[in-house]
């Protein structure tokens, strides 16, 4: 079992640095097959890595926005000037022309300047208190371990739940197994943070409303006694909402640099071992329709998070080997980077 002072170890080959600039071609060969698709290919496609996210960091006991660029963080107010936003905020509040700013700036800025990553603080990415919105069961894979012969109607609408700001945590964070839990769960999540005020979208213009993306682990109780209520079924409340149980980040990857979010490649591993690898042209409900479908009876606001589902591969679809304290998850997303977390 890994601690929290050792790396976790990498047969994978994933790139551990939070946004790396350049991938080689690869294949992961996951130490326990069964958990995973075995048709299901992950990173075997060589695409470009974006030029940066914005991330949240602290500096000086003092958090701030900054830029992840590669294995470098550049505080905002540095690279760009005083006048820069010292909030995610600021920079969501007029997001293309920061971003146009941000990659003027990179061009000329010498790579010295900036912070090594591996040094940094990271906060959870997107704004502070953003309300959450997740997707339940919306990976064809994930939906057929869980059941086989699922209802034929399952597939006809989005199912979402809400969780609380205060489940978010940054990259690198430790996050506490809640007490009296032994199930504790994984589930890697391509999240999409919504850019502008959203009501009445259609699929086709969703994803205009998309500022950026990011990487998400929904840690999940599992524990039955915990979870089951005589009339309403699960307590989704008791299951998803414990405090820094869901991990965001490293950063947001502008959409600018994400060509279709239909189809990225997104894996997990515990200690190294891979339990996720599947593609998000899995999804039942794909993002555009997710948009459209929540912002039909609600209004998304800047800033606001949409989890869009987890593959197959969890702890619960086999009921073995979930997370105890000392253990390193290593989530990731194609084009947004991994996103570390060792449990307490």
């Amino acid at each position: 079992m890994a601690t929290p002072e050792s790396a976790p170890p990498n047969p994978s080959g994933w790139p551990l640095s939070p946004i790396p600039m350049t991938r080689a071609t690869s294949r992961l060969t996951p130490t326990q097959p069964w958990r995973c698709a075995p048709e299901t290919p992950l990173l075997t496609r060589r695409i470009p890595m974006p030029a940066f996210g914005i991330a949240n960091i602290v500096v000086d006991a003092t958090p701030t926005v900054a830029v992840l660029a590669g294995e470098m963080v550049y505080p905002l107010r540095r690279l760009v000037g005083a006048d820069a936003p010292d909030a995610f905020a600021g920079v969501l509040a007029d997001w293309s022309a920061w971003i146009d700013t941000i990659a003027e700036a990179l061009a000329q800025h010498p790579a010295p300047s900036g912070l090594p990553a591996e040094e940094v603080e990271f906060g959870p990415a997107g704004l502070g208190r953003p309300t959450i919105w997740c997707a339940g069961a919306n990976f064809t894979d994930h939906v057929e371990e869980l059941m086989p012969q699922p209802p034929a109607d399952f597939a006809e609408r989005a199912f979402h739940f809400l969780a609380q700001p205060g489940v978010l945590s940054g990259h690198r964070g430790v996050v506490e197994r809640p007490a009296g839990v032994q199930k504790f769960d994984w589930e890697v999540e391509l999240t999409a943070v919504i850019g502008r005020r959203a009501r009445r979208v259609s699929p086709e213009d969703a994803l205009d409303y998309v500022a950026g993306y990011t990487v998400a682990n929904d840690l999940s109780v599992r524990d039955p006694g915990l979870l089951r209520h005589s009339i309403f079924g699960v307590d989704w409340t008791a299951s998803k909402n414990a405090d820094g149980s869901t991990p965001v980040g490293p950063a947001v990857v502008p959409a600018r640099f994400i060509d279709d979010p239909s189809n990225l490649d997104l894996g997990l591993t515990v200690n190294g071992e891979v339990r996720q690898k599947s593609n998000t042209a899995k999804m039942i409900i794909g993002l555009r329709a997710q948009i459209a479908a929540l912002s039909a009876s609600v209004t998304l606001e800047p800033g606001d998070l949409v989890l869009t589902g987890t593959p197959a591969g969890t702890a619960a679809a086999h009921n073995d080997a979930y997370l105890v304290p000392g253990d390193v998850v290593v989530a990731y997303v194609e084009g947004l980077g991994s996103l570390q977390t060792t449990i307490a």
